[in-house]
């Protein structure tokens, strides 16, 4: 069955999301940045809502738009939003973090992943900053480290050869891949064309 999972901005699409039969939806705030954490209150009362409707929540984890890395403090900032949401219940979390030579960041990814425990992880489209020659070792660092899924919005040059190769790389990490921002009409080849069964896109209600 084809799931497709809208990344909506803040608490109030959960309604229409919920009128439209979403199963499981993203959240995050300030989308026109590229995605930021949502609030404390914001995220309990989702999380409450979202487990009434029989929904699962995942939540973006980013201190502030714009690319990494991000600093000491952003870090501990997202590791104080993980426990958050842990504690309040959330059923999954996408993050990601770079190095200034766009590699994982595996020193200010492993307080996080810690701080996460519990909850499914999703590796952020950060994953498309990555050089085609890094991917191989930082898949399988993710897969070490707990991570269920990649999303990737693919290179603009050649979607689909950039999302297969990706999802060769997952497959054989145990990985899945998740493509993202792809139109509605797109999705049934896509899903064909890569054997893929999830997608993620902003504010996507087509489901």
């Amino acid at each position: 069955m084809r799931l497709i999972e809208p990344l909506l901005e803040n608490y109030g699409p959960l309604l229409a999301a919920t009128e439209a039969g979403a199963k499981r939806v993203a959240l995050a705030d300030n989308l026109a940045v590229g995605g930021t954490t949502v609030s404390k209150g914001v995220m309990g009362e989702a999380v409450r809502y979202a487990h009434e409707h029989r929904m699962s929540l995942d939540l973006v984890i980013a201190p502030r738009g714009g690319n990494t890395p991000y600093d000491d403090v952003e870090i501990k900032i997202m590791e104080a939003d993980l426990l958050e949401a842990q504690q309040l219940g959330v059923d999954g979390v996408i993050l990601g973090a770079l190095d200034a030579n766009r590699r994982i960041d595996r020193e200010g990814l492993r307080p996080l992943v810690a701080a996460a425990g519990g909850m499914t992880m999703t590796f952020s489209t950060d994953w498309d900053a990555i050089r085609p020659q890094d991917r191989g070792g930082a898949i399988d660092w993710l897969a070490t480290q707990g991570f269920e899924r990649v999303l990737s919005a693919g290179d603009p040059a050649d979607r689909l050869a950039d999302w297969t190769a990706t999802k060769r790389l997952t497959d054989s990490a145990g990985l899945t891949l998740v493509p993202a921002e792809v139109a509605a009409t797109d999705i049934p080849q896509v899903a064909d064309a890569l054997k893929v069964n999830f997608f993620l896109g902003t504010n996507s209600l087509t489901l």
